[in-house]
């Protein structure tokens, strides 16, 4: 008998998951990049000799063929952005002119910016692991919130290279830039890292940052070579130049080595085929995960909330789980450090993650990346899924699909993910509120003379937002100058990020993580549960006045779930105007949260335990919203055409009572996982959904009724959901505006639907700014409505899709039906019947 020949362990491990019965016929598609031979290039010759000798020293005798490209660029003054692969050596394009410049004269600074503070203690353990030996100390050092205060005046007059990020940089540098003199005045490189992070609101802050520090260089009479990395974008070239109001060459071939690479969508299977429930995401990517470890391999699992990353550690097999460690937001820093080096230096076979790990922390050769559902992005999902495959050596990766829509909507159509390009990054520097914020700290931080510029805002635009801060009283004008206010500190009035306070989580006083104030609620109320590296924690006092967390620990088989309400309330109303369709108005909203219980869920097999109810205080975001209602003509219009789906479902006078005798009839009990009703009445399910139905007798007819769980209800509804036109209409508005305002999606809030105190009983979208006060955002939208809508309109008749998709009005579930035809009805009644495009 021939035995056949071992395969390499990656290999063997694809053969069992392709061969299996648990395995393969979950397999949807398979996508292979094949593999790229390396490009090289010889070193520069004008590099010094000592650079030179640590390069070797450090193995690296040649370059890729971008990083010599992006070389000489540098090296002729020009600014540029490198958007190569994952783990094709970005960094080493920036350390090689930083170390070259310090080598050529010592007295040479640098700044680097990194967007967290693990990727920057990473990347500063890397420059100095490369210049180690050189002739002279080359000081470098992180200067961020962390650092002692006894260390900084050091840093400030030595360092030749500082590590940051962009909130140091805004408070605690440029608004002191006296007392950087010394570094500034010798400023030679400004690196910006993982430069795709900054978009959107964040992004535009940013911008205005970078105009801040370019303004104070021009004191000092230097201009900075401003180098960025980034991941593969749409629109890498067109981003960075307005990030940063100078020309970029950017940089995107890749001559690194790339080994094969197999991408693999992977749907879990129907547990119940009538009413269209699969297995969870979570389970197969913890099946997935076991078959990993009986492999001499190295992997990633990702998935996207924290309590997922803690749940899946759980489901590894006791006698594997030193074997494997979970990795994300609220560990101490020194545990995710030494969680870092450990799968950098191999002592563990697997981490499993939130998105903290897609950006470029080294954390050594990984095989195999496991993303347990599709992150939201086509970026997000080819960086978690390049983090397998470095060195040049063969990889694979497996999406594992939720039974969400849009995940759904991949797995019928996996072309979506591999021949679709990646998002764009939109900022808007020129955001009138966000500018005015930094006009203001600018104005502190160095007077601004007649003629002067503000990044690629000439004078005269720029002289009337200083007038609005001078009539604010918040500047003065002196003579042809704006200046400061004495005492004033601007700078610590803006937030770059929507972040909330830390909150430590304290055992006997011994803290064992934190959380941020905004999730502590939902996270850490009393008697949640809390897992933390795979172990299980509960939540004995969440004390809200002193911001801390006291936990204890516990042996549960469950895990809690928080039930959370949120309203969004009309406060001032600045303006309104009536439409031949409506009205449409822009106000201070007010959204309020407020979990009110929580459900104890079992880790084995999902099962609900129980529900219990508490009583925490009302979370509140003051912000501002813009909104359009439509009158119940406009609505009775496209009732009238049969397009109007947003209706609720009228069951019927007697639904009350047949509800009842069915969960009777099925022991009230759910007919899918069992679980019998406690206090909670379960839910009776129409299995062919009741719209499909022209007859509400034949729609409730016993046959065609069954008694769920509110979860396993949840299940159902997601394979057969029929969307709305109002909801069609909103997911389309929501992707559009981004466009016009140049924000990213998560930096707006939507709500939309009937029964709110927004729109007095009749149909709405809102959208609302996603930060506390508001960024603008609304009011723009508000102006430039129409515009906005005769996108959206245009898009749905462009669309080749049939009933609706990602691209325009949202996926469509399984065996749902989309609302592509029914939102289309809708805008041509907000739009010009004569300008209506034909179709």
């Amino acid at each position: 008998m021939l035995r056949r020949k071992k395969l390499p362990a990656l290999d063997e491990f694809h053969h069992e998951l392709s061969a299996s019965p648990r395995f393969r016929q979950n397999i949807v598609s398979t996508h292979i990049h094949p593999a790229n031979e390396k490009i090289s290039s010889p070193l520069p010759p004008q590099l010094d000799k000592e650079l030179v000798k640590l390069l070797k020293e450090n193995g690296i005798e040649e370059l890729y063929s971008h990083q010599a490209k992006a070389l000489n660029h540098i090296f002729s003054g020009k600014n540029v952005v490198i958007s190569s692969g994952v783990a094709s050596g970005k960094s080493l394009i920036y350390q090689i002119p930083i170390l070259q410049s310090i080598l050529q004269d010592k007295q040479s600074r640098a700044l680097l910016l990194f967007p967290t503070k693990a990727l920057t203690q990473d990347q500063a353990l890397k420059m100095g692991e490369l210049s180690r030996n050189s002739p002279f100390p080359i000081r470098g050092a992180i200067y961020d919130g962390d650092t002692p205060s006894d260390s900084r005046h050091s840093i400030r007059k030595e360092a030749n290279i500082v590590f940051s990020n962009p909130d140091m940089l805004h408070l605690g540098i440029l608004p002191h830039h006296g007392l950087w003199s010394s570094f500034f005045s010798r400023l030679k490189y400004v690196v910006i890292d993982e430069v795709h992070y900054y978009r959107g609101v964040f992004g535009s802050h940013f911008a205005c940052v970078i105009r801040r520090l370019k303004r104070i260089c021009r004191i000092y009479n230097v201009k900075p070579i401003f180098i960025c990395t980034s991941a593969t974008l749409a629109n890498a070239q067109s981003f960075v130049q307005e990030l940063i109001a100078d020309d970029v060459i950017h940089i995107a071939e890749d001559g690194s080595p790339q080994g094969e690479r197999i991408n693999i969508i992977y749907n879990p299977p129907l547990t119940n085929k009538d009413l269209g429930i699969r297995r969870s995401s979570l389970m197969d990517s913890g099946r997935i995960a076991r078959l990993a470890l009986k492999y001499p391999l190295q992997s990633i699992l990702f998935s996207i909330s924290r309590r997922s990353v803690e749940t899946l550690l759980l489901n590894i097999p006791r006698d594997k789980q030193h074997q494997v460690q979970s990795y994300r937001s609220g560990y101490l820093p020194s545990v995710r450090r030494k969680i870092e080096r450990k799968l950098r230096e191999g002592e563990i076979k697997m981490v499993v993650s939130t998105n903290a790990l897609e950006l470029g922390i080294d954390i050594g050769g990984l095989d195999l990346a496991i993303i347990n559902g599709y992150p939201g992005s086509i970026s997000g999902v080819r960086q978690e899924a390049g983090r397998a495959g470095r060195e040049g050596r063969k990889s694979l990766a497996i999406l594992v699909a939720s039974a969400n829509p849009l995940d759904q909507y991949i797995c019928r159509h996996p072309e979506y993910l591999w021949e679709n390009s990646p998002e764009m990054a939109l900022i808007d520097p020129k955001n009138t509120e966000i500018l005015l914020k930094h006009l203001h700290t600018a104005v502190a931080e160095l007077s601004f003379k007649d003629g002067e510029s503000f990044g690629d805002m000439e004078y005269p635009e720029l002289s009337g937002y200083l007038d609005i801060l001078a009539e604010d009283g918040k500047i003065r004008k002196a003579g042809k100058r704006y200046v400061g206010i004495i005492n004033d500190f601007p700078a610590a009035k803006v937030s770059l990020r929507n972040a909330s306070a830390q909150l430590p989580i304290l055992h006997k006083d011994k803290s064992i993580g934190f959380v941020d104030l905004d999730s502590a609620h939902w996270l850490t109320h009393p008697h949640a549960i809390y897992l933390h590296e795979g172990e299980s924690w509960i939540v004995k006092d969440l004390d809200l006045i002193e911001n801390l967390v006291r936990v204890e620990p516990i042996e549960a088989d469950y895990y809690t779930q928080a039930i959370k309400n949120t309203t969004i309330i009309p406060e001032k109303i600045y303006r309104n105007q009536l439409l031949t369709w409506g009205s449409k108005h822009f106000a201070d909203v007010t959204v309020r949260s407020q979990v009110t219980g929580f459900k104890m869920i079992r880790i084995a097999n999902l099962e609900k335990l129980g529900v219990r109810q508490l009583d925490l205080p009302e979370r509140e975001m003051q912000t501002k919203a813009w909104w359009i209602q439509l009158s119940e003509e406009t609505v009775e219009r496209v009732r009238a055409q049969g397009l109007w789906n947003s209706d609720p479902n009228d069951y019927g006078k007697n639904w009350a009572k047949l509800s009842k005798t069915i969960r009777a009839r099925d022991a009230h009990r759910c007919t899918h996982c069992g679980l019998a009703e406690n206090k909670e009445t379960w839910h009776v399910h129409h299995i062919v959904p009741f719209r499909n139905f022209d007859d509400p007798a034949a729609a409730n007819h016993p046959s065609n009724l069954t008694t769920l769980c509110p979860r396993c209800h949840a299940l159902a509804e997601q394979r057969i959901m029929i969307q709305s036109g109002i909801s069609g209409m909103a997911y389309l508005i929501h992707n559009i505006a981004p466009f016009f305002i140049m924000c990213d999606p998560r930096d707006l809030g939507i709500h939309f639907g009937k029964e709110s105190g927004f729109a007095r009983g009749n149909y709405f979208v809102a959208i609302y700014d996603a930060v506390a006060g508001g960024t603008g955002l609304s009011k723009k939208l508000y102006d430039i409505q129409e515009d906005v809508l005769r996108a959206a309109l245009e898009q749905v008749f462009a669309c080749t899709c049939e009933s609706g998709c990602p691209a325009c009005t949202g996926a469509v579930s399984e065996q749902g039906r989309g609302a592509k035809t029914h939102a289309k009805a809708i805008l041509k009644e907000l739009l010009f019947k004569e300008e209506i495009p034909k179709g």
